[in-house]
């Protein structure tokens, strides 16, 4: 059993992490200029097509393992089930949560980003959702939900990292980016087993596959683009697409058993 002065101790620590951790600047990821290629163009609904993507697995996927909360007793207490792990959610051979999204083929177009913020909830000690898409520009909101403490600590590439603290109940957070990127891990560093992942784009047109795995990205301009579709655990597969004034084309992706 441990002692009060290890408890104590380890308060201390925990406390002086996330307070370092809600120093650490944003910067750009939190300045929330977002950078246009060129003056915003309407898109013509009446030539307008729509692009359906079905996201496939094939194989037999792996067994999801469980999540080990034990570490932190409050957070184990609000899940009396096992919580599944996320990383492959496979469903009749159809993959969840893969980032669906026109990688190119816009040229200089420039698209005006939503005002409406993305939501992600911290959760039972969970990130909700696990993975999430967001324009260039768009705020992107976490909240706590939970009565535990959080901090918030973005890994990304490309954009700037960010890490900072989300202590009180029912709090919130904005962050905004100035460049695309997909797939940015997020993480919390009090509770190492939650993450989730941020996709963003320069464009309205992406989406995240829901359970039977299928997409459909509408009001897309007629042209010739590169499609793509990313998973966490999977990686990025492309293809070419061509969409005719007012037509839908279908696009199919399969992801092979991990070796």
């Amino acid at each position: 059993m441990r002692s009060p002065r290890h408890s104590l101790r380890r308060s201390l620590s925990l406390a002086l992490m996330l307070a370092a951790a809600s120093l650490t600047a944003c910067s750009k990821s939190d300045s929330g200029a977002a950078a246009r290629r060129g003056p915003i163009t309407p898109v013509d609904p009446s030539t307008a097509g729509s692009i359906q993507v079905d996201v496939a697995f094939s194989g037999s996927p792996p067994t999801p393992g469980t999540i080990n909360m034990s570490g932190t007793a409050a957070c184990a207490a609000l899940h009396p089930n096992p919580v599944p792990d996320q990383s492959i959610v496979v469903n009749n051979g159809r993959l969840a949560n893969a980032v669906v999204y026109i990688k190119s083929g816009f040229g200089d177009r420039a698209f005006a980003p939503p005002t409406q913020p993305v939501v992600i909830d911290q959760k039972g000690c969970l990130y909700d959702p696990h993975v999430v898409g967001v324009m260039v520009g768009q705020p992107l909101q976490f909240r706590n939900s939970d009565q535990e403490a959080h901090n918030v600590h973005g890994r990304p590439k490309q954009v700037d990292a960010w890490n900072f603290l989300m202590s009180r109940p029912n709090s919130t957070r904005d962050v905004t980016f100035d460049k695309p990127e997909a797939g940015i891990p997020v993480t919390c560093d009090v509770h190492p087993w939650m993450r989730a992942y941020v996709s963003v784009f320069d464009n309205p047109y992406f989406a995240v596959t829901p359970s039977d795995g299928t997409v459909t990205l509408k009001t897309v301009p007629p042209g010739d683009y590169v499609i793509a579709v990313w998973h966490e655990t999977l990686g990025t597969l492309v293809k070419p697409v061509t969409i005719a004034t007012s037509a839908t084309a279908t696009v199919q992706f399969t992801y092979q058993q991990p070796q």
